[in-house]
């Protein structure tokens, strides 16, 4: 930004100041009086997790079963808890997030899986596949808008009883705050 007229500052020069989870924003301008002003700073704490599935897990036949994710890979500003496997952000924007699961069955009978991506218990984004009597990965994905404090979890539902949820990376829960 450049001074305008009347010496208040506009936006000229952006310096960025790292520190481990934190960015630091500061303009600075020069008025036409010649004298420096420093503008207001902005701190940006930076939001991202992401979290695996540590065990198998048993679906039950048309209910909506809570996915486990206990593994936690990441999670920059302390928003996941892997016991409960629920994110909540500490500040509002707009997160992308997604959750991808595997799954496998023991019978030779195609069956139908649901996942949704719940935001204080309503579906927000979810994915609807049929699958073959054989393994598959169901994944669902998208931008919302959360406010701090908004409880997200993954709820997966099968049309028939003997699948099973798989352990490791092809089942898995991230997410990160592109804006706000």
């Amino acid at each position: 930004m450049t001074p305008n007229r009347k010496g208040t500052c506009k936006k000229v020069v952006s310096k960025s100041i790292f520190f481990k989870k934190t960015v630091i924003k500061k303009t600075v301008c020069k008025p036409p009086t010649g004298k420096k002003c420093v503008g207001k700073k902005v701190r940006r704490v930076r939001s991202a997790f992401r979290a695996i599935a540590g065990t198998e897990q048993n679906v039950m036949q048309d209910l909506f079963t809570k996915v486990r994710f206990q593994v936690e890979e990441f999670d920059l500003n302390n928003e996941y808890n892997a016991s409960t496997s629920t994110f909540r952000p500490r500040q509002s924007g707009i997160y992308s997030l997604l959750a991808s699961v595997s799954t496998e069955t023991i019978t030779m009978t195609p069956y139908t899986l649901d996942l949704e991506i719940r935001v204080n218990g309503v579906p927000r984004i979810s994915d609807l596949e049929n699958f073959l009597p054989r393994p598959g990965i169901i994944d669902a994905s998208g931008i919302v808008q959360l406010r701090a404090r908004d409880r997200v979890e993954v709820f997966l539902r099968s049309t028939f009883e003997n699948v099973i949820v798989q352990s490791g990376l092809a089942t898995r829960f991230e997410g990160n705050r592109v804006s706000g």
